[in-house]
Order: C-alpha cells, then sequence, then structure tokens
C-alpha cells in the first residue's frame, strides 16, 4: 500500500460544497484521491493517442518508444 502524505488544495466553496453533499465530508480526500487517478488515467490514454499518431505511416522504433516513455514519466504517470 503506498504511503499517503497530507497536501493542501485551494478550491471553489461551491464544489467542496457538492462533493460533501456527494461523499460527505470525512470522505472526500478519498473521492478527490478517486477523481486524480482518473485524470491521471485520462491524460495517459491522450499521450498514448499522440504517441500514435507519431508513428502513423511507420514503424515503431525505440526512439518513438522512449521519447513517449519519458513524456509520461515527466508527469509522473
Amino acid at each position: 500500500m503506498a504511503r499517503k502524505r497530507r497536501t493542501q488544495a485551494d478550491m471553489d466553496e461551491r464544489i467542496i460544497r457538492q462533493i460533501d453533499s456527494l461523499v460527505g465530508r470525512r470522505k472526500r480526500s478519498q473521492f478527490l484521491e478517486r477523481a486524480a487517478i482518473a485524470q491521471l488515467r485520462l491524460e495517459a490514454l491522450k499521450a498514448w493517442g499522440r504517441f500514435r499518431e507519431r508513428l502513423k505511416g511507420r514503424g515503431v522504433t525505440l526512439e518513438d518508444y522512449y521519447a513517449a516513455r519519458e513524456e509520461l514519466e515527466g508527469r509522473g504517470g
């Protein structure tokens, strides 16, 4: 299991109220963590799509693979 770290984020009060009304105050962090994971997956899929576009019409090379991998790792994905 991954180690947890405390962080602070400034958010619009309306968004916080919506989250709290949906999951409750005590589950806010859990909700935000799941939302962040979903967004990270979406960003990884977008990066994969850009990688595939660069490969259109040619074979995959190690240079292409490592460039895309570095881009994802640079974002923590």
